[in-house]
């Protein structure tokens, strides 16, 4: 058996600004963006996340006209929270104060804190379309610029590489974003990258920047719910079929597992892939909304044979995700493959029940034929697939049910179905089933798993968060799943568990404290060296921290970490 442990311990880390509100503001930001980073072993994009909290800590959402819609893109509220305020809305009119959500069975005094920066109590403003000068006049602009660089000399850039793999540009990432925002009404701006490496205004990228993307959004327009020109994202159901842009999973937010604000939105990343670029539409008929979309760009593929006619590409044994066109080979491979996505969904809403059905269609330019082995026979080939699925959502007292049910053009499917439950003012549980078979291919999903692909798995999620004694919380998961089929690096079928546990304090209004135990139990590849079959071994990683929180003064705030890593094979 072999273990690795590390002890990190970060004292007395201090944050300093002018600004009461921005501290506050910026430190509920990074700490739901913390846990969800924690909790994923991809490396995702922040950006829509991190833009809506900021706009709405400087726009605070009044809850006396907040739709769910609104309400589902604060991440810290819960289903349960939700439902709370829409009921109140219903049965008791408007809020005079903030801190009637006291009133709110869902609601703890530790979330009240988390939200209190982005959300308000107002009276309810006339709706109207807007003219073209109130939206210059009242319009928010955004300039956000970005220069970053490796000190340390890296390979890439000197004469020790072959001159066809040495980097065309300088070690300088270079990153622009530009955004006007006219309250939730209307949204454009622009997206400008230039990864360390690149050319820049030179040889392979005389225009400047590698990587270009704009987008404009209008929302409520008359009978448009929403209308999306450039670049944007697709989000339907609980993301077996597709889901661009941020997903969530499991998280210490025990509770948030449901995804949430699904239709079109403005993709305003940096991230090169898995967006949309053409046009789409949201039409509000009374209780039915329907979408419909259209994109085609090109992405990167791993060319594999080239006709010598006529020079067409024929095939590629791999779409490249990295974003990165530093050398010959990366930039011969650069926009290679055409991809024409088309798709629909249409939604019925009525109170607190919905149900939907979407389909999604998606062709390439150049078929895809991988070097298949075990383990990625059943991975997406060809030119073309297709999905289709049908998702749900009700709530009946202090029940909230959901899912989504998908199909592939293989034959493959997807199950996923979920139950909250609050079972007490102190207790809520979460339960949640999924089932995606080893032949599901979906390009664009995103739904709840273990790993980073929506086929393969099926498992069992249980959370649960109580409230035993006043300011204090306990939350926990316990994730059990398994993989019918080998995956990569694990050439077997295999099985794990994750589980989950944290006791967060508020000692008063000033001072916080956390403890939080993590352990993941899986199957890997063994590293030894074998003639024959490959076999499996048992993995863990355990993780353990203690967090002090302690705001010395309107504008000082202290942070004292200690944590344990363990891994062991």
């Amino acid at each position: 058996m072999k273990t690795k442990s590390l002890f990190i311990t970060f004292f007395f880390t201090f944050l300093f600004s002018f600004s009461y509100s921005q501290i506050i503001d910026r430190e509920s930001i990074n700490n739901l963006i913390e846990d969800i980073a924690e909790s994923s072993d991809e490396e995702l994009d922040y950006t829509q996340l991190y833009e809506d909290l900021y706009y709405y800590a400087q726009n605070p959402l009044n809850l006396n006209t907040a739709t769910r819609e609104d309400l589902e893109k604060i991440q810290f509220l819960s289903d349960f929270n939700i439902e709370d305020i829409l009921e109140y809305q219903r049965t008791a009119g408007d809020m005079k104060s903030i801190y009637e959500l006291q009133l709110l069975e869902s609601f703890s005094d530790e979330d009240i804190k988390h939200i209190l920066p982005f959300v308000t109590v107002a009276t309810k403003e006339e709706k109207s379309i807007p003219d073209l000068k109130q939206v210059i006049k009242y319009g928010r602009n955004n300039l956000f610029l970005r220069t970053q660089f490796i000190t340390q000399q890296q390979k890439g850039y000197t004469d020790e590489v072959d001159i066809d793999k040495r980097y065309k540009g300088n070690r300088f990432k270079y990153y622009t974003r530009y955004q006007f925002q006219y309250k939730q009404k209307i949204k454009f701006g622009f997206t400008a990258e230039k990864d360390a490496g690149e050319a820049f205004f030179k040889d392979s990228e005389k225009q400047g920047f590698d990587y270009y993307s704009a987008h404009l959004e209008a929302n409520n327009i008359r009978m448009f719910k929403t209308i999306t020109l450039g670049d944007y994202q697709v989000r339907f159901g609980q993301g077996l079929i597709a889901w661009s842009g941020l997903s969530r999973g499991k998280s210490s937010y025990v509770m948030s597992i449901r995804k949430k604000y699904d239709g079109l939105r403005k993709y305003s990343s940096a991230d090169e892939n898995k967006f949309m670029r053409g046009a789409g539409a949201t039409i509000q008929l009374g209780e039915v909304a329907l979408t419909g979309f259209a994109s085609y760009k090109f992405i990167d593929g791993n060319i594999d044979l080239i006709d010598t006619i006529t020079n067409d590409i024929q095939n590629v044994t791999s779409f490249q995700t990295t974003g990165m066109h530093r050398n010959f080979g990366e930039l011969e491979d650069k926009h290679s493959v055409s991809e024409f996505i088309y798709g629909g969904n249409a939604t019925w809403r009525h109170k607190s029940f919905k149900i939907g059905a979407s389909y999604i269609q998606y062709l390439f330019g150049t078929e895809l034929n991988k070097n298949t082995k075990p383990y990625n026979q059943f991975d997406f080939q060809g030119d073309k697939g297709m999905n289709a699925s049908v998702d749900y959502q009700a709530n009946y007292k202090n029940l909230y049910f959901f899912g989504e049910e998908a199909i592939s053009h293989t034959g493959g499917y997807a199950l996923l179905n979920s139950v909250l439950m609050k079972l007490a003012p102190q207790f809520s549980l979460a339960l949640l089933q999924r089932y995606y078979t080893k032949d599901y291919q979906a390009y664009y999903a995103a739904g709840f798993a273990e790993q980073s692909k929506t086929t393969n798995e099926k498992g069992m999620y249980f959370g649960a968060e109580m409230h035993p004694v006043r300011k204090l919380k306990v939350s926990a998961y316990f994730d059990t799943y398994q993989f019918p089929w080998m995956k990569f690096r694990t050439y077997a079928p295999s099985s794990g568990v994750d589980f989950f546990t944290e006791a967060d304090y508020s000692i008063t209004r000033y001072v916080n404290v956390y403890a939080r135990y993590k352990q993941e139990s899986k199957y890997q590849n063994s590293s030894l060296d074998y003639t024959g079959p490959v076999p499996i071994i048992p993995t863990q990683k355990k993780q353990l921290r203690f967090h002090l929180n302690y705001q010395l003064a309107r504008n000082l705030v202290l942070k004292n970490r200690f944590e344990f890593a363990q891994y062991s094979t």
